[in-house]
């Protein structure tokens, strides 16, 4: 990051911004509304919800989500979401600059298409789906709650 900011900073732009603190969620709204890209790229699952933030927070529709492919939301997004190996260097800059010169017709179809993908898969059909599941099973094959008790 020192590198890339100390080679293409100019006066009054800094590519690279790393916060080392908590933002509080007006901070983080305004970061996403702000942001035209969103690189996302775990190394092992995890960000989801940073990925689908970003995208309910776009109501523009006009940002860019590049996610890594080793993210859970992966799954669910992967079809307009310009999608990585964070190991590939190559490829991820690749898609920074498709990122980058995409027009905004692309973006605001791609952007469109992850909204109404994360409203239709939200937490309530999640957390229907789990309780179908749940429920299907016979409930004697659960583990008793006993089991899992600390003993005294």
């Amino acid at each position: 990051m020192g590198e890339i900011n100390g080679k293409y900073t100019d006066v009054g732009w800094i590519p690279i911004h790393y916060i080392y603190r908590s933002l509080t969620r007006p901070e983080l709204l305004s970061y996403y509304r702000t942001c035209e890209i969103a690189l996302i790229t775990p190394l092992k699952d995890g960000m989801n919800l940073i990925a689908k933030e970003y995208c309910a927070s776009n109501i523009e529709e006009q940002g860019v989500l590049i996610l890594s492919e080793f993210a859970g939301a992966a799954s669910q997004l992967h079809d307009h979401a310009l999608m990585v190996n964070p190991y590939d260097i190559q490829k991820t800059a690749d898609a920074i600059h498709t990122a980058v010169t995409m027009g905004p017709e692309e973006r605001r179809e791609r952007m469109s298409r992850l909204r109404r993908s994360i409203i239709r898969n939200d937490i309530v059909k999640w957390v229907n789906s789990f309780l179908h599941a749940a429920i299907a099973k016979d409930l004697r094959d659960f583990p008793k709650a006993e089991f899992f008790v600390p003993s005294p």
